[in-house]
């Protein structure tokens, strides 16, 4: 009886592992790619929410174009193509020559965040990876079109994920209060 007992809960602590595993890596996603940065709220690798564009030409040794800037503008807003080591395309949005949010889209299929989300996850994989999720209307599609928010720092610094009607994710912006932008800087 004893050897029964304990083989149960065994049984009983694997379940429990495997089901918290799923909350991390969704099925249909897979592990993320450990070598490859996670888009978070800080940036995506070592570009960083809040560095300058000069930081960032620096990092991704690339000379990025601040023509639209206009520095003489305070709040100037534009936003930069960057090349991820993956070959995924992201776009970085500078205001004031400062990075306020990496968004990655249909040119960013590989693109995931810490917990194993992004463009092609499902709206049921979204609110399993994190808790405190705030559903909002889409900007231009109709529902059940929507986007789902998490802040970490209220209306700081968060995720924002675009759901299709089909309810796959089609967009994920993270940073700051730009997030919430319908297109690109406006």
């Amino acid at each position: 009886m004893t050897g029964v007992g304990s083989m149960r809960a065994f049984a009983l602590a694997l379940s429990i592992l495997a089901l918290a595993a799923c909350q991390q890596d969704p099925q249909s996603q897979g592990a993320r790619d450990s070598t490859v940065p996670a888009l978070t709220v800080e940036g995506y690798g070592d570009m960083r929410i809040g560095m300058t564009l000069a930081e960032a030409r620096q990092v991704s040794g690339r000379p990025m174009n601040n023509e639209a800037l206009e520095p003489e503008i305070s709040g100037a807003c534009v936003e930069q193509q960057y090349t991820a080591t993956d070959g995924d395309q992201l776009w970085l949005m500078f205001e004031g020559d400062r990075l306020t949010r990496v968004t990655a889209s249909s040119e960013a299929p590989r693109t995931r965040t810490a917990q194993n989300v992004g463009v092609g996850s499902t709206d049921a994989e979204v609110r399993a990876a994190y808790q405190n999720v705030i559903e909002e209307g889409a900007h231009y599609n109709p529902p059940p079109a929507h986007n789902l928010l998490i802040w970490t720092v209220p209306d700081q610094s968060g995720l924002l994920f675009e759901v299709s009607e089909t309810g796959v994710v089609t967009a994920v912006h993270a940073g700051g209060p730009s997030i919430r932008y319908m297109e690109g800087c406006a």
